[in-house]
């Protein structure tokens, strides 16, 4: 059997600095924005980017909020989940999303079908269609 990755996020600790989005970006070798070619947009929140996308695979949400007394925010990953029993992987049809023996959901972008039931179907809402 082999052995599973996980990753631990402790949300208490987080200060929405968004290293860990960054590092993500370093890690896999994906594109930051690039003026001209991909630009950030104020969206009227320090969260940014507005949503993930095919060269943003985490991001922390701000969820901002004012209790009366102050105004707040509370940070949350956004990520996929990588799932035990991955429900975006049953509904692919054309198999192009599969379950690595170490537990990583990965996806084969030449076999996407673009029909969209991975979107669907996961539980938090992380999938996404690419603009083509």
């Amino acid at each position: 059997m082999t052995d599973r990755l996980a990753m631990l996020i402790d949300t208490s600790t987080c200060m929405g600095c968004r290293g860990c989005q960054v590092a993500c970006k370093q890690w896999n070798d994906n594109k930051g924005y690039v003026p001209g070619e991909r630009e950030t947009v104020n969206t009227g929140s320090y969260e940014n980017p507005p949503s993930l996308d095919p060269q943003t695979w985490t991001r922390i949400k701000f969820r901002e909020y004012d209790d009366g007394a102050r105004f707040q925010w509370l940070f949350l990953k956004e990520g996929c989940m990588h799932c035990g029993e991955a429900a975006c992987v049953e509904a692919c049809p054309p198999g192009a999303l599969k379950k690595q023996p170490n537990g990583i959901t990965t996806l084969e972008r030449d076999l996407c079908n673009g029909c969209g039931y991975c979107r669907q179907c996961c539980p938090f809402g992380v999938r996404r269609l690419e603009d083509v």
